[in-house]
């Protein structure tokens, strides 16, 4: 005897592969008539249809079919799904900016291309170590301490919780430096490759880099001649840091050239280079040519003025007689002519110009200027008409 239910299940089975097999498929399109088609063929179709798509094999957009059947409206929506995948792929929505916008090149819209000014060049590849610049000898002694009361604020200031006023937020972010970098310098380096351990497991607002030149550690040479007077010991810490790095990457520089570094030579040939080609910059009169020249002339001073400020805070024995503050004074304000496109104005740029608070901070530091303005009053006076040209902060 045979079992009710599974006689019950047989029919059903052979009701619905009838109606599948009577379905039909409408397209969207109203203007295009089809024949109507199985279902099952049509599935079949999609796929392939799909696959060719993927291929690569047809440049154009699928059409779109809705069942007309409800009883099948699940499998019409895989269909459906298909073949908008498929248009997608081949980059159907050309009007939106998609992938049918490319030229032969493969460039999308919006891509600029064309020359631009580099501001920032990177250092030059010669002076990059091989590998990470270690200091082992960091003064962790005189390390600046952070009282618990500044602690606990800034656990509630994880939280949201509370005010700080901008003193605070100041040395907060003073103190995350000073971490960071002793985390950039320190000999302890994680499993991963070119990557050191964080400095007490904590987040900090200033990253860990790998440093292979005094350039990556840019974002605290620039920090130093703003920071206030009131944070004088964080300063002093900062410039000792610096200090160490620098005297550590010239001994890692003379091993490699097989004769003594010098921050002092290499910003005096940078200025020199700069200067000469600056001369120059009159008779050239192609646009083309005179913009390599602006660039060129820019990437010496830039130079120039980042290997000044490393023989300072390396603390070498300055020539006498170098003029380094006065070619770096001109750099910096030769380099503030030159606008954002190229071009060389008559004026510089105020917002570039350092200003004579940053001026000082280099003053300050140059022994050989300090001794001269003490006994020579021409010197004074041409000092003073230096300091005078920046503004005043």
């Amino acid at each position: 005897m045979e079992n009710p239910a599974s006689c019950l299940f047989d029919d059903v089975r052979a009701r619905v592969w009838s109606r599948v097999a009577a379905a039909t498929v409408t397209p969207i399109n109203p203007t295009r008539q089809s024949a109507p088609a199985p279902i099952l063929p049509q599935l079949r179709k999609s796929h392939e249809v799909a696959d060719d798509a993927r291929c690569g094999y047809l440049p154009f957009a699928l059409p779109c079919y809705i069942l007309s059947d409800r009883s099948i409206a699940a499998a019409g929506n895989r269909v459906w799904m298909v073949s908008v995948a498929a248009s997608s792929l081949m980059g159907g929505n050309r009007g939106a900016g998609g992938a049918g916008d490319a030229g032969p090149g493969g460039a999308g819209r919006g891509v600029v291309t064309g020359k631009y000014f580099n501001f920032k060049p990177l250092p030059p590849s010669a002076d990059i170590l091989g590998n990470p610049l270690i200091v082992p000898n960091l003064p962790t002694h005189k390390l600046p301490k952070e009282t618990f009361g500044s602690r606990v604020k800034r656990f509630f200031a994880r939280m949201n919780l509370g005010s700080q006023s901008a003193d605070t937020k100041l040395r907060w972010k003073l103190h995350d430096t000073i971490q960071a970098t002793m985390a950039s310098l320190s000999p302890a380096v994680t499993l991963v490759a070119e990557k050191r351990a964080p400095a007490k497991n904590r987040k900090l607002s200033v990253p860990v880099v790998v440093v292979r030149h005094p350039y990556h550690m840019r974002h605290v040479f620039e920090m130093l001649p703003n920071i206030p007077d009131r944070f004088a010991v964080e300063q002093r810490f900062l410039e000792l840091l610096m200090t160490r790095a620098l005297k550590r990457y010239g001994e890692q520089m003379a091993l490699i050239k097989g004769s003594a570094f010098s921050f002092e030579h290499e910003a005096r040939e940078y200025f020199f280079a700069g200067f000469r080609l600056e001369r120059q910059i009159k008779k050239v009169n192609s646009p083309d040519e005179r913009f390599a020249a602006l660039q060129a002339i820019h990437t010496n001073y830039f130079h120039g003025r980042n290997y000044y400020y490393y023989a300072l805070l390396r603390r070498e024995k300055l020539a006498p007689d170098n003029k380094l503050f006065m070619l770096f004074a001109r750099a910096v304000y030769f380099m503030a002519r030159i606008d954002w496109n190229g071009e060389l104005l008559e004026k510089p740029n105020p917002r570039m110009l350092p200003s004579r608070d940053d001026m000082l901070f280099f003053v300050e530091r140059d022994k050989s200027v300090v001794t001269r303005y003490r006994t020579d009053q021409d010197f004074q006076r041409q000092v003073k008409s230096v300091l005078e040209a920046f503004p005043a902060s």
